[in-house]
């Protein structure tokens, strides 16, 4: 099943705009909101419509917007340090800051190909994937990027051939580093590839489902877990190796992200759905939130490594998370 989901002046603009921003809080915040990331313990960023882009450096109790020159949806941010992070979204925008978002860059990569997930192993490393087969692989912190086919990689399951869709146009969802070598990829019908040699050369992995993965999450190089449509959570202990469906609290349930950080683990996805984990990922109960906002998706989390971190969705959703439960959230 096929799933739709600027130059010097800008960066100007952006950085006065950055200086004077007052504080806001996620009460005040409407676009919805496709993805966040945390730097260290307090340092982070959300990103959504209109090229909304917010900075917290207090652990999302408070935010500041920044600019970077765009009114283009961002699907996605990774955070490097407390001074850099990368913004993607529609038609290949790619921006960067290395200010701590007082100024964002753009980055030309050659694509302009949807960007759905963008990720870095350190400072120089980092991949990011799209639409129609699109992956982008850095060495130099962004100065360049080079687009690899996925076409001689992938091998599709006869319910995608019977569509006629060809292995190099399979939208790619999320990417994920288990460590400076081993990256991970999932998209549609069940794809998953794998790379053992920081995104030179990749492979193929079996996933035991056909579903569309919408997001993957590695602690390390061979425990993984990808999450999907038809409420599919699948995990590995082998680095992908093999792939076993754990059972999902919720059924019929689109699931749109993963991330576990020690003994602490969320899911999060449409209709306010929210798994919780307090075993290390190990098993899945679902964590009821207020009836106020049990129809809104909820697109991305992201954890420090205290397992405190945020997630994010519709009409300006940010749950903040302290370990294995809601500390607060907006509810109107």
């Amino acid at each position: 099943m096929r799933v739709p989901l600027a130059a010097a002046p800008l960066c100007l603009a952006a950085a006065a705009a950055a200086a004077s921003a007052p504080a806001i809080t996620p009460l005040e915040i409407r676009q919805g909101l496709f993805a966040t990331c945390f730097a260290d313990a307090q340092t982070g960023w959300m990103v959504g419509e209109l090229g909304r882009i917010f900075h917290t450096t207090d652990g999302g109790r408070s935010w500041t917007r920044q600019d970077a020159g765009t009114e283009r949806p961002l699907f996605t941010v990774a955070c490097v340090d407390p001074d850099t992070a990368w913004v993607a979204g529609k038609e290949g925008i790619v921006y960067a800051t290395r200010d701590g978002g007082q100024t964002w860059t753009p980055r030309p990569t050659g694509s302009t190909r949807h960007l759905f997930s963008m990720r870095f192993a350190g400072r120089a490393r980092g991949h990011a994937v799209g639409d129609y087969g699109t992956m982008l692989h850095t060495e130099d912190a962004g100065a360049t990027w080079t687009v690899e086919p996925i076409a001689g990689v992938v091998t599709l399951p006869p319910s995608a051939v019977d569509l006629g869709i060809d292995p190099g146009d399979v939208n790619l969802y999320a990417v994920a580093y288990g460590d400076a070598e081993h990256a991970w990829v999932v998209g549609e019908f069940g794809t998953i590839i794998a790379s053992d040699d920081g995104g030179r050369s990749w492979h193929q992995q079996r996933a035991p489902v056909e579903s569309t993965l919408f997001g993957t999450y590695f602690a390390d190089a061979r425990r993984g877990w990808a999450v999907g449509i038809d409420a599919v959570i699948l995990h590995t202990e082998d680095g992908g190796q093999t792939w076993l469906v754990q059972p999902p609290p919720v059924a019929q349930r689109s699931y749109y992200d993963v991330f576990v950080e020690g003994q602490t683990g969320w899911i999060v996805g449409d209709s306010g759905t929210m798994l919780r984990s307090t075993d290390g990922g190990g098993a899945w109960t679902a964590a009821p939130l207020p009836i106020q906002l049990a129809a809104r998706w909820i697109r991305s989390i992201a954890l420090t490594p205290a397992g405190n971190g945020l997630a994010v969705g519709a009409e300006g959703l940010v749950l903040r998370l302290e370990g294995d439960r809601l500390a607060s959230g907006r509810a109107s």
